[in-house]
């Protein structure tokens, strides 16, 4: 089994783009099941169970000593997290003030939306096995996204509501309307739903690794990683279907295109951000490394489900979303390479 895992994982990239297209042209299986709740009238649909797994269980990856092992670095990993909270404050006035010359008003206030979400999301667990990958402190990464998840249900609600009035009529004018913004910012919106479905699952699966402890968790792990794959791509097909059946029934090129190039173009900016940050902190390569993955990738799972939730009316706002999401993962490849030239943090 582990020899199919590993074979899934190096082909992740691959099949997350055929989910894609398969939403495209078999789209109304996946509108379905996004629809599909837990019970009559439950608000609980798929999408969420869906997201609540895959956090739990990249919870149940985390081993205590890692986030120990951080503990005599705190400007580093308080670093990270907080250049990702602040990501939207940040990027998204200046990016809306780029838009004011689109002619579609309706189209920029979907793609402002969309990028909103996202970049106001925790660190995405998948930054731990990139920055892995690219020879990173896991230990490090790690505790940046716990830090983040963990922090979330405050960060998500702030960070929506400082860049929803930045962006707004009395800021840079792509948000004519952000009433719905707000209500999603508020009590019953983004805060409770970053403390259900991210960072509730988020410790109830390091909780549970702490309990199993290390032999049982090995054990499962081959089971636990092939389930968690399936679920990254079933929640990638069912997030992609919400959008990408109308985008192709009702064609509209300018929007696609507007929608990846802003969402690649904040992408890199959002990477070269903890290159720099990792620079101006004096970071070694590998910490270099985990600081600039932490702050260039975001949970657009977690983005995806909420606008799903909040913008159902508005299939566009989940179009940026998706491109994020795969342009996220291609900057990472690119973005895997040592900031300096230096190797002392290599062992």
């Amino acid at each position: 089994m582990m020899q199919v895992v590993e074979a899934v994982q190096r082909r992740l990239l691959a099949l997350m783009i055929v989910c894609y297209v398969l939403a495209a042209v078999v789209p109304r299986p996946g509108q379905f099941l996004r629809t599909v709740a837990l019970g009559p009238g439950s608000p609980i649909t798929l999408p969420m169970v869906l997201l609540a797994v895959m956090v739990a269980t990249a919870g149940l990856g985390v081993r205590l000593r890692d986030l120990r092992a951080v503990a005599g670095k705190p400007l580093r990993l308080v670093s990270g997290v907080a250049a990702n909270a602040l990501l939207p404050v940040a990027f998204l006035p200046v990016a809306a003030l780029l838009l004011r010359a689109w002619p579609d008003a309706g189209e920029v206030e979907c793609l402002a939306v969309g990028l909103l979400l996202v970049l106001a999301m925790p660190i995405a667990g998948g930054a731990a096995s990139w920055g892995q990958h690219a020879g990173g402190n896991v230990s490090l990464v790690v505790a940046m996204v716990v830090g983040s998840t963990l922090l979330s249900p405050v960060t998500v609600p702030w960070g929506l509501t400082v860049s929803a009035a930045l962006v707004g009529p009395a800021g840079a004018g792509s948000l004519d309307d952000t009433a719905r913004l707000d209500g999603l910012a508020g009590s019953a919106g983004a805060g409770v739903f970053a403390m259900a479905l991210i960072m509730t699952p988020c410790l109830a699966g390091i909780i549970a690794r702490a309990v199993l402890g290390e032999r049982r968790v090995a054990r499962a792990a081959p089971v636990v990683k092939l389930v968690n794959l399936v679920n990254i791509l079933l929640l990638c097909y069912l997030n992609a279907a919400g959008a990408l059946g109308q985008a192709l029934s009702r064609p509209d090129p300018d929007f696609l295109v507007l929608a990846v190039g802003a969402a690649g173009a904040l992408c890199c900016v959002s990477f070269l951000a903890g290159r720099w940050i990792s620079r101006w902190t004096r970071c070694d390569t590998r910490d270099g490394i985990s600081l600039t993955f932490a702050t260039g990738m975001n949970n657009t799972s977690a983005a995806a489900v909420l606008a799903a939730s909040w913008f159902a009316h508005r299939p566009q706002v989940l179009l940026p979303i998706l491109a994020y999401s795969l342009l996220q993962k291609l900057a990472a490849g690119l973005f895997g390479r040592p900031a300096t030239p230096s190797a002392k943090g290599f062992t």
